[in-house]
């Protein structure tokens, strides 16, 4: 077993089952639940839980409760876009795949049902009979070594997708560097849906000012460039206005999300995500 996979299954493996994160997944809850009952509004409330009829009829808006699933149904998904090939000091590729194994193996923990789809335009892989950790190991191996080369995401194919394939009220967490323009509207209204931002700072700050060399991950091509103060000023920026239009939208969406640096604890912000 390669090196990079056996620390990272070994870390993960560790701490969930030390009790360190995995208790925080089983606070998730799915759209798909028995209605159990209607009531009124308060701060708080998912407003994806608003019966209209209800509120129609009195002077009040009106939610449902529902019961929670004993088995929760989790699908993560592994966004792998060229772009996660890129890390200072660790891939950002090799940090999600320390994301998914934590999560997969809470899962497991938790007896809940969990499958892994990784996509770029299309639907790459499809793990969906992941019943024991022993399942696990082939999942991250995958992650690890996909290429990621020339490789982007359609957002509205894996929307599409995962409306298709999956029955409402599955649990989504999308896994990736979000540096594409995001839109979960169709999926959002039929999934609880997280996402796990995961980032470089090097790529967020250019913290140097010299020639380089940069190639463009979409085509393969590379070019010199001279970076200064003035273009590393309207690049933090442009990726500056880029994140607050994606946070905009994922709020909007009631989308909880939460950004992993590459020297982050990986399972200390999983836990705030997940608390």
């Amino acid at each position: 077993m390669d090196t990079k996979l056996q620390e990272i299954l070994f870390k993960a493996r560790k701490n969930v089952f030390s009790n360190l994160t995995s208790d925080n997944l089983t606070k998730l809850r799915g759209d798909g639940m028995d209605l159990r009952d209607i009531k009124a509004y308060e701060y708080g409330d998912d407003i994806r839980h608003i019966n209209w009829r209800a509120t129609a009829k009195g002077e009040e808006i009106r939610v449902n409760i529902f019961d929670e699933y004993k088995e929760l149904n989790i699908l993560t998904v592994f966004l792998s876009s060229s772009t996660i090939n890129f890390g200072s000091k660790t891939l950002k590729q090799d940090n999600m795949a320390e994301i998914l194994a934590y999560i997969l193996y809470s899962s497991i923990k938790n007896k809940d049902k969990v499958e892994s789809l990784f996509f770029t335009k299309t639907c790459d892989k499809n793990f969906n009979n992941i019943k024991n950790i022993a399942f696990i190991d082939d999942v991250i191996s995958y992650a690890l070594e996909f290429d990621t080369n020339k490789k982007e995401i359609d957002y509205k194919e894996v929307c599409s997708y995962i409306n298709e394939h999956y029955k409402r009220g599955h649990i989504v967490v999308f896994i990736g560097d979000f540096l594409d323009k995001v839109d979960f509207t169709t999926l959002s209204k039929k999934h609880q849906t997280l996402a796990i931002i995961v980032r470089d700072h090097l790529e967020e700050s250019l913290e140097f000012s010299d020639e380089v060399m940069i190639k463009s991950p979409q085509s393969g091509k590379s070019e010199e460039f001279f970076i200064n103060s003035s273009i590393k000023k309207r690049y933090q920026e442009l990726i500056l206005s880029h994140d607050n239009e994606l946070y905009a939208h994922l709020q909007s969406q009631g989308i909880d999300f939460k950004k992993i640096y590459n020297d982050d604890v990986i399972y200390l912000k999983l836990m705030e995500l997940f608390r």
